[in-house]
């Protein structure tokens, strides 16, 4: 399963694009964990000083990608949606393939447990030994993508015509009627349901006596 648009803008938002020359193209920097890196997160084959353009540093990028994509695609042994992979992928884009495999996230969700994999997320925000911030950030929107419905339900919430059950009552419940004063008005009292307030009773008593006027 490859990347969404939802996916790319994800790790790039988290990633950026650096660091960008005067004249438009890229050079290589060290990251947080002291890695050589340049455009989106990329570093295969990256070296101090190397500069790309544009187009370069995206066919970078789509390289490495695909291979996160492979990875997740013959890691994960249950069925996931579109979120779930973009989440992975991300995941891995960040950590590498070899803390995918043998991740918290990756155990739990194979066993079925989501709810599980997606709260391991959270395990993986250190780099160099530090907790860092936009790691924090990061893991809690993959955890969240990874939840995210991938689509709405074929059907509306609510149905747009609602019909009587043809169900007897249940005979449980036993309904009495109560005359409340001279105005006629009634309330209905049923076994387990506690008849209305005597504030209700009044208002019923003042509103049928405003009306007789």
């Amino acid at each position: 399963m490859q990347i969404s648009d939802e996916g790319l803008r994800l790790i790039v938002s988290f990633e950026g694009k650096l660091k960008k020359l005067d004249d438009g193209r890229y050079i290589a920097y060290r990251c947080p964990a002291n890695v050589w890196t340049i455009f989106a997160g990329c570093t295969e084959g990256v070296t101090e000083g190397m500069i790309c353009t544009e187009a370069e540093g995206e066919a970078m990028f789509r390289k490495e990608l695909a291979k996160h994509e492979a990875a997740v695609q013959r890691m994960v042994t249950v069925d996931i949606n579109q979120n779930e992979a973009d989440a992975l992928i991300s995941f891995s884009y960040n950590c590498g393939i070899g803390a995918l495999q043998n991740s918290t996230i990756l155990k739990r969700l194979n066993k079925g447990d989501r709810a599980g994999a997606a709260q391991a997320f959270s395990m993986w925000n250190k780099a160099g030994g530090k907790v860092l911030p936009g790691l924090v950030s990061r893991r809690s929107r993959e955890a969240a993508l990874f939840l995210k419905p991938s689509a709405a339900p074929d059907a509306p919430w609510m149905p747009q015509r609602v019909e009587p059950s043809r169900e007897p009552l249940s005979r449980k419940i036993v309904a009495t009627a109560t005359t409340v004063g001279a105005t006629g008005a009634t309330y209905v009292s049923t076994a387990g349901i506690p008849p209305p307030p005597d504030l209700l009773k009044t208002t019923a008593v003042n509103v049928g006596a405003w009306k007789g006027l």
